[in-house]
């Protein structure tokens, strides 16, 4: 079962016509990486798959849900409650964190869940505290976002989407507001969850990361699906010229 299909998703900004017919499919408890060089697209597609953004044109559905039809040139949403039931099925990690700094780590992971899905304070409790325990941070449950290292802001961050138990989980360059030293905890992280069969969307630089944990690779340029395969096919078949200086020019 496919929890993602967007298919020919167009958007524009101004005179910057930014993506130009995306094709994106992603199955159930599959990770998908989407690289490329800056500028190519690859955040506007996120944005665009997690209602940030709206699309000019396509289709996309998600969990068999339709989000947006293209209809006489142009993307036409779904009525509200429908759009409103897709998100409670996604989860999106950004790279800047995005926790709400004057709450404690524990409230970052609960408030949503008993706004949102109705939880029982007790019960978004423990499982935040469930989640906190497995990203090795129990102990920084009453800490706040500026008391936590890059790093943990991130663990923080990862559970917070996790607590509304997303059936498909997006991650935004999560590691690149990271010093280096840093970024391995997060990836470990991930690297947990797909061990896990979690669906999972990654925009990344990290190459080595993405050729080890991706079931699919998609190469993004200009706004264009260059090449959608297997990390295989993308990292080693000389074929792909410009994915192969693309790559070469990140292990200069």
């Amino acid at each position: 079962m496919y929890l993602l299909e967007a298919k020919q998703v167009h958007k524009s900004f101004g005179e910057n016509h930014v993506l130009k017919g995306v094709d994106l499919s992603v199955a159930e408890g599959q990770v998908v990486s989407i690289i490329g060089p800056s500028g190519s697209g690859k955040s506007t597609l996120l944005r665009c798959l997690t209602q940030l953004e709206t699309a000019d044109r396509g289709d996309i559905s998600i969990c068999g849900r339709v989000m947006t039809k293209e209809e006489n040139g142009r993307a036409v949403y779904s009525d509200k409650n429908q759009l409103r039931s897709i998100m409670l099925d996604v989860g999106l990690v950004f790279q800047n964190f995005q926790l709400f700094p004057h709450w404690s780590v524990l409230r970052n992971l609960t408030d949503a869940q008993v706004r949102v899905l109705g939880r029982s304070r007790e019960e978004a409790e423990t499982i935040a505290r469930d989640l906190l325990a497995k990203m090795k941070l129990s102990e920084k449950e009453d800490a706040y976002p500026c008391q936590l290292s890059g790093g943990q802001q991130q663990r923080v961050a990862i559970a917070r989407a996790l607590a509304m138990s997303p059936k498909i989980l997006f991650f935004d360059e999560p590691t690149s507001a990271l010093d280096p030293e840093l970024i391995g905890e997060v990836l470990e992280i991930i690297r947990d969850l797909a061990k896990q069969h979690m669906t999972m969307v990654i925009v990344t630089h990290e190459m080595t990361f993405a050729r080890e944990i991706s079931d699919r690779v998609m190469f993004l340029e200009k706004g264009s699906v260059l090449a959608f395969d297997t990390p295989e096919a993308i990292f080693a078949d000389a074929s792909h010229g410009r994915i192969q200086a693309f790559l070469s020019l990140l292990h200069k």
